[in-house]
């Protein structure tokens, strides 16, 4: 991999779609030593499918319905681990790499559903808006959120089926020097309520004066819930659930938007963009995923995992995409068509890396490390310190020329 200076990126995740089932499977170990983790959890969010893994860390969804969705995976005394869109196809593989704790504080209790002890609620320790931990409830609802600094905390539920629920808390420090902080902390979900309603405009993007006839869709669900767009790419879906789920929009010649971890409390409004697509639909696509991981230099403040940009494009750029890193710095881009790309991972006060240029034939994994940039110019702070802005907030109108000028740079530099 090359470094270069940080640029901005623009954000379009978009993933294939398509109306067969699938079998996900994977396993589960710990991390450094690839020892296989039994009992662990795997949830497909969204859903109310999860399972656990056997003695060799394996598990297995057979016959999903096909569409993207996350997941999340933990086990008792290690950090959980939650992925953002993954494609789930005819034959998808997603393993978990846990890791042990490097702190020593430790959220625990049991997460009910009205009042009943329920398996599957996905728990978040969060401190300011970024996640510090991630659980998931047992069967008897029993949880674990390990790893954790000392500091005030907001412990999140979520569940499908379920309206979410908040609680603040603080998590000591330890009494003694090498000792351990534990805090007990129940959480109750109310039952959900509903059925609600999603509505909203499923767009073009080349604008067509047909707009009618895209499928929108609550992945997961069966039987299927999905619509029509009528006149002017409008949509209403009914008979939905309350509690995070994922919708995708698709239609024939166009590549399909998902959105996923859409919390549903009430009837709400959602939006989605379908972009031409000048491919066979029919042609196969790929999965780019991995982590990015951040140097810090001793001594410096920790950085949190998430919020990382992972891109990847053509090298006849026309073809460009991109997400963000979630609270373990793993990424995941799917429904790539094959083809000749170039990708990298960016990130504000870091060293852009890049990977050179590759085929495409085949799911690849690409692991990234971006080492602290000492010369990155902060904008000022209102205190005069680095403030932190970044591109989109300072300069938006930057971003889709950046790009541009990314892939220009990369092509002279591999030539």
């Amino acid at each position: 991999m090359k470094g270069i200076s940080f640029l901005c990126l623009a954000l379009a995740v978009f993933a294939p779609l398509d109306a067969a089932g699938g079998d996900l499977s994977g396993q589960v170990t710990r991390a450094g030593s690839g020892e296989a983790v039994a009992s662990a959890q795997v949830l497909i969010r969204g859903t109310s499918f999860s399972t656990t893994t056997d003695a060799n860390g394996q598990y297995l969804f057979a016959d999903l319905p096909n569409g993207s969705y996350g997941l999340t995976c933990a086990a008792p005394g290690l950090r959980g681990s939650s992925s953002g869109a993954v494609w789930i196809g005819d034959e998808t593989v997603r393993d978990f790499s846990l890791s042990a704790p490097e702190d020593i504080g430790t959220i625990q209790g049991v997460a009910t559903c009205a009042a009943n002890p329920c398996a599957g609620v996905v728990l978040f320790a969060r401190q300011g808006g970024s996640t510090k931990g991630i659980g998931l409830s047992a069967a008897n609802g029993g949880f674990d959120i390990v790893g954790l600094a000392a500091g005030d905390y907001d412990l999140r539920a979520e569940a499908y089926g379920y309206l979410p629920a908040s609680v603040s808390m603080t998590l000591p420090a330890p009494a003694t020097d090498g000792g351990t902080s534990v805090v007990n902390q129940n959480i109750n979900l109310a039952a959900g309520g509903g059925p609600y309603s999603l509505s909203g405009v499923a767009a073009l993007s080349d604008n067509p004066l047909d707009r009618t006839g895209a499928t929108v869709r609550c992945n997961g669900q069966i039987p299927t819930l999905s619509t029509l767009s009528q006149q002017g790419g409008s949509y209403r879906l009914d008979g939905l659930p309350a509690g995070p789920l994922s919708f995708s929009a698709f239609k024939t010649g166009y590549r399909s938007d998902t959105q996923i971890d859409v919390m549903i409390t009430g009837d709400r409004n959602l939006n989605f963009v379908l972009v031409f697509e000048d491919t066979d639909p029919g042609d196969p696509s790929y999965r780019i995923s991995g982590r990015v991981q951040l140097e810090i230099p001793d001594g410096g403040s920790p950085v949190d995992a998430d919020g990382s940009h992972v891109s990847i494009w053509s090298d006849d750029e026309k073809y460009r995409r991109q997400t963000s890193t979630n609270a373990d710095g793993e990424y995941s881009i799917s429904g790539i068509p094959a083809g000749s790309y170039l990708a990298g991972a960016s990130r504000e006060g870091f060293t852009t890396q890049l990977q050179e240029a590759f085929e495409l034939t085949d799911n690849r994994t690409f692991n990234f490390s971006l080492p602290f940039d000492p010369d990155y110019q902060w904008g000022p702070g209102a205190d005069g310190n680095p403030s932190g802005c970044s591109c989109n907030q300072c300069h938006p109108e930057f971003g889709g020329l950046l790009l541009l000028l990314l892939a220009w740079a990369i092509r002279q530099w591999i030539r």
